[in-house]
């Protein structure tokens, strides 16, 4: 009956008031123990318990249990613990009899064994290790009749009624003790391996569980563009065992900040989703609906998608967070918005049936992808939690410092909302005195004229229609003069006007950006992204105003917004390089870069007489610079008058500068479709390929596509590769013949046409090339040879397939930043800049081109970097004095980061110099030395000669220069013949200036290395030399005073 009691208590979780509960120790936490119902009759029940429990547990841990029987049975403890998989282990068991006795309680002291591997530290011989968790010591009663089923299927402590479990902790591997071998039989090598393994310190590897996807805002146009994140298995064993076991029940928490601009105007805008190689739908998938709501996709185990909407419409035009967990079956959203995000809404659905997710397969995508539209808005931050689940409330708001916040984005919007009220109340006014002005030309009774005068008279103060302008609106104000009304349309319309207007009185005296800086704003505002460029490129660099890199930082982004190709190309580059606080992200950078590369063949193809050829024109380079020209030059003229006379490299080459609007020239392709046709009447197989490229598409002439056509076919009839591979492509695009297309494109790939080996790599990419199935691996290699010749389509797909991966191709994100950005640069409207820049500079205005040119640079191009880098160099004027920012330095070593073959050697010697001399207290010698060897092995023979120089100082020069020079192996042990070998290089170079010096230096050396080599030789020469002199000298002095004294004897004689 007492036991009956006792069962019924336990099971019920409560206590009977006159019993007694074993009280909980201070060390160990009890979770169940057992209960004695009437203190008198506690010789008839079962009890047993741990006295004094630890509360961390270790291997010969001593531990007493007070127990009583109340007939005879079985009584045992064990230990139990959770490995990092959840798997279940028993470090400690042990079972004894007990019989009826009338004592209150025995006492039992007993001592633990653990085995081995949990026992003591990670040597040698034991080298794996485990952590435990979840470690209880429990103890329990059975009858003799339960034991034997109990200890077969080792589930004791389950079939007890009496039984108690402490919850302890368990040392972490290090913590444990380490094991003794001086009693064992270890081999003297072993002995030695385990000392010294035990005095290492082990180092677990970096790998984080919370992982910043974003940490710096950025920009969702609403397009197909995104962020692409990858992650990789766990490197130590338990995680990544942790994360195998979860596949099938993930736990993740997505922490993402958003500022959303407009609901999707499509079915479905991407936020974040997860991808593969293939495009396929990963778990889990969440999009924006037209309504503002959160559409969130799962893919369940059995390769089913589950979708469900979220019931709260997120705000717009600020900033709020969003906490997404998967937990199993279950995910839920955390909303977090208002003036102080402390507004919550919370939501979650089950799903039913299992979710498989595993996130090193695939792409984590933020914003678009292919096929899928971003949101248009802002990411500011997002944090994703692997393998675990975190409550929003864990989870802190970001610093109040934190970039997103420091863009002030709703303050910017609501100023500008206000300046655009503006606009519109003045076109109002600008109506009412148009009408006030109709009216007076308009005739008048007698009575409405004295009307009129009487109102006049009575005023004692200006109306509203003659409220006067502020100076800093007094441009637009005229501009607005010329409309009626404003609309969307109109008010870009408007800003367009207003930055011509500023543009020009900015080419006309540069420092007039002082007074007007207010005038571009209100463009800025208008929706001009040339003006909200240009604002940022004077804000960025304090140009004859005061710096503000944040600022500037978000005109980028909001030009950005509306695809401006120039801000694209500015963020993408800060995120290359890590500039002016924004990190270093290049998953970020490629966003930027590949929207830009990929509109690159479509801005060229668009012709605009605006446009110009993107051409690398350096300042230094005075060959290049006489050979840029315009329409009135004579450079141009020369040209001119050679294709008229009927030279076909004269023909083709005016035809394509006015084509591409090159060298200084606009774009006239009316113009140059005339010197196509001269080609043509000499029957030029590249004029008649032109010609007829020309026809096909209808510029400047009226389109034919069959006489276009028959035109290329001449063309081929030649061999002409370009002709040829058209063929192929009106083969496969028009005829869908791919068969003749791929045999065009072998033809004209043999010839070593870039166009066909980018066709080629298409047909295999998707698998069109006949009899083959797709293999991206082998497009890859066509790709990569077409793109290192300047084929545009094929760069893109380069940095495409880089950017994911193939199945042979390990991803690699810096090859498809650096193909990206090299199609992107080529971008025309990066050309006009350039243009804009060189023309200020040959007609002697340095300061403005130094603004053009820090727009360019702003962007990244090279070419802009280094030639701005040049006029602050050469500052003229005192114009650096007018920047804020360090001018020179710094472009010169952001001109460095390209490339090495894409750099000009005078920026690497510049920054060799900026090392050696210790420019601003940093002096480097070996960076110096690298810098120089750049420059060295491009030929530059001041680049040799300083190499050499620091090499004579006593510089360590790593071999690995050396190698890279081309010195011979055999030269690298002696220092004279490495100095030899790089003077006569510097002697020998095309540049005439190096002669001279490098001839003396090169003497030097040679006459130091016969010094040395045959010193000791020398110098016994020269003595003997300089003693053989000496007696002769002595000879000759006393022949002569001994000849003159018996001159004198003979005279005294006579």
């Amino acid at each position: 009956m007492a036991v009956l009691t006792v069962v019924a208590v336990q099971l019920l979780g409560i206590f009977v008031s006159n019993g007694k509960c074993l009280q909980q120790t201070d060390k160990g936490e009890t979770e169940t123990l057992s209960v004695v119902v009437d203190s008198n009759a506690h010789r008839q029940t079962d009890i047993i318990q741990i006295l004094e429990p630890p509360k961390v547990i270790t291997n010969s841990q001593r531990l007493q249990i007070s127990y009583h029987c109340s007939k005879n049975k079985v009584f045992g403890i064990e230990v139990i613990s959770n490995t990092e998989t959840q798997k279940k282990v028993r470090l400690f068991h042990k079972a004894w009899k007990c019989s009826k006795t009338e004592e209150t309680n025995k006492k039992l002291t007993l001592f633990t064994r653990f085995p081995r591997k949990y026992a003591f530290q990670p040597d040698f011989i034991q080298k794996n290790c485990e952590f435990l968790s979840e470690t209880k010591i429990r103890v329990w009663i059975l009858d003799e009749w339960q034991w034997e089923t109990a200890r077969r299927q080792h589930d004791a402590f389950l079939r007890a009624f009496v039984k108690a479990s402490y919850v302890v902790q368990y040392p972490s591997p290090f913590s444990r003790p380490r094991r003794n071998f001086e009693d064992s039989c270890v081999s003297w090598r072993t002995l030695i391996l385990l000392n010294i393994s035990q005095r290492m310190i082990p180092k677990c590897p970096h790998e984080k569980e919370s992982v910043e996807i974003i940490q710096f805002p950025a920009v969702m146009t609403g397009l197909s563009y995104g962020i692409l994140r990858t992650f990789q298995s766990y490197k130590d064993p338990g995680l990544e065992t942790k994360r195998l076991s979860m596949l099938q029940r993930p736990r993740i928490t997505l922490s993402v900040w958003l500022y959303v601009l407009e609901y999707c105007q499509r079915d479905l805008c991407s936020i974040i989703v997860r991808m593969n190689r293939t495009a396929t739908y990963l778990t889990p998938m969440i999009f924006l609906t037209k309504d503002g709501r959160f559409h969130v996709q799962i893919s369940q185990s059995q390769g089913q998608d589950l979708a469900a909407l979220t019931n709260f419409h997120v705000p717009l035009h600020q900033w709020f967070r969003f906490v997404f967990t998967l937990d199993n079956q279950m995910w839920a959203f955390t909303f977090n918005y208002g003036p102080k995000f402390n507004t919550t809404f919370e939501t979650s659905f089950r799903i039913p049936g299992s979710v498989y997710m595993d996130d090193t397969v695939g792409f984590l995508v933020v914003g678009g992808m292919e096929g899928r539209p971003a949101f248009r808005g802002y990411v500011g931050q997002a944090t994703y939690f692997r393998n675990k689940i975190v409550s929003p409330s864990q989870i802190l708001f970001p610093d109040p410092l934190h970039p997103m916040f420091e863009l002030q984005l709703s303050r910017r919007e609501d100023k500008c909302l206000a300046f655009l009220q503006w606009t519109i109340e003045r076109l109002q006014v600008r109506k009412l005195i148009r009408q006030q002005e109709t009216l007076k030309r308009s005739s008048f009774s007698y009575f409405a004229n004295i009307y009129q005068q009487t109102r006049k008279d009575s005023g004692t103060t200006c109306t509203y229609l003659d409220t006067p302008v502020p100076k800093t609106y007094r441009i637009l104000d005229s501009i607005l003069s010329h409309y009626q009304n404003i609309d969307e349309i109109d008010k870009k319309r408007i800003g367009t006007q207003l930055f011509a207007v500023l543009t020009s009185k900015i080419d006309s005296d540069v420092t007039r950006i002082r007074k007007i800086f207010p005038a571009l704003k209100q463009s800025s505002c208008l929706g001009d992204n040339d003006a909200m460029y240009m604002v940022a490129v004077i804000l960025n660099n304090g140009f004859l105003v005061k710096a503000d890199e944040m600022q500037a930082l978000a005109y980028l982004m909001m030009a950005a917004l509306d695809n401006h190709r120039l801000s694209f190309l500015a963020i993408g580059n800060k995120h290359k390089n890590g500039l002016d606080t924004v990190p270093k992200d290049l998953d970020q950078a490629y966003m930027y870069f590949k929207y830009v590369a990929d509109t690159t063949r479509e801005d060229l193809e668009k012709h605009k007489e605006t446009d110009v050829l993107t051409e690398s024109v350096r300042l230094t380079d005075d060959v290049n610079l006489r050979e840029q020209t315009d329409e009135d030059g004579d450079v141009f003229h020369w040209w001119m008058h050679q294709a008229k006379r009927g030279v076909l490299a004269a023909q083709q080459h005016v035809a394509r500068m006015l084509f591409w609007g090159s060298q200084g020239l606009k774009r006239n392709i009316q113009a140059a479709v005339e010197y196509y046709k001269m080609g043509i009447e000499s029957k030029d197989p590249v004029a008649m390929y032109d010609y007829g490229i020309l026809m096909m598409r209808g510029q400047g002439m009226k389109k034919n596509v069959s006489e276009g056509l028959s035109h290329i076919r001449r063309s081929a009839e030649q061999k002409n590769p370009a002709a040829l591979n058209a063929l192929g492509w009106y083969a496969m695009n028009m005829d869908r013949n791919y068969s003749m297309a791929a045999s065009y494109f072998e033809e004209s790939y043999r010839y070593g046409n870039p166009d066909a080996a980018n066709h080629l790599g298409f047909l295999h990419l998707h698998g069109y090339y006949p009899n083959k199935s797709a293999d991206p691996d082998l497009a890859l290699q066509y790709f990569s040879y077409a793109a290192a010749r300047n084929q545009f389509d094929a760069g893109i797909s380069l940095a495409y397939l880089h950017h994911k991966g193939t199945s042979r191709t390990n991803r690699s994100i810096e090859v498809a930043v650096e193909w990206a950005r090299f199609i992107a640069e080529k971008n025309p409207h990066l050309g006009i800049v350039l243009r804009s820049a060189l023309q200020a500079y040959r007609h002697g205005d340095n300061f403005l081109a130094i603004l053009y040119y820090m727009m360019a640079a702003e962007a990244g191009i090279e070419v802009g970097t280094f030639n701005l880098a040049w006029l602050c160099e050469e500052n003229k004027d005192g114009t650096t004095s007018f920047i804020n920012k360090d001018c020179q330095w710094r472009n010169y070593d952001l001109a460095t980061h390209r490339e090495p073959q894409f750099v000009d050697s005078y920026a690497f010697i510049k920054m060799g110099d900026y090392h050696w001399f210790g420019c601003e207290g940093r002096r480097d010698v070996y960076r110096s030395a690298e810098f120089y060897a750049l420059a060295a092995s491009k030929g530059d023979p001041q680049g040799i000669f300083n190499l050499a120089y620091l090499f004579e100082e006593g510089v360590d020069i790593s071999p690995q220069i050396w190698r890279k020079l081309g010195i011979p192996r055999q030269f690298q042990a002696s220092k004279s013949k490495i100095l030899h070998e790089l003077y006569t290089r510097c002697r020998d170079s095309p540049r005439t200036e190096a002669y001279i010096p490098c001839t003396v230096a090169l003497y030097r050396v040679v006459l130091t290395g016969i010094w040395q080599k045959y010193q000791s030789s020398i110098k016994i020469s020269g003595f003997i030399v300089v003693l053989s002199l000496t007696i002769y000298s002595i000879y000759i002095l006393r022949s002569y005073f001994w000849h003159r004294h018996t001159t004198n004897l003979s005279i005294g004689e006579l």
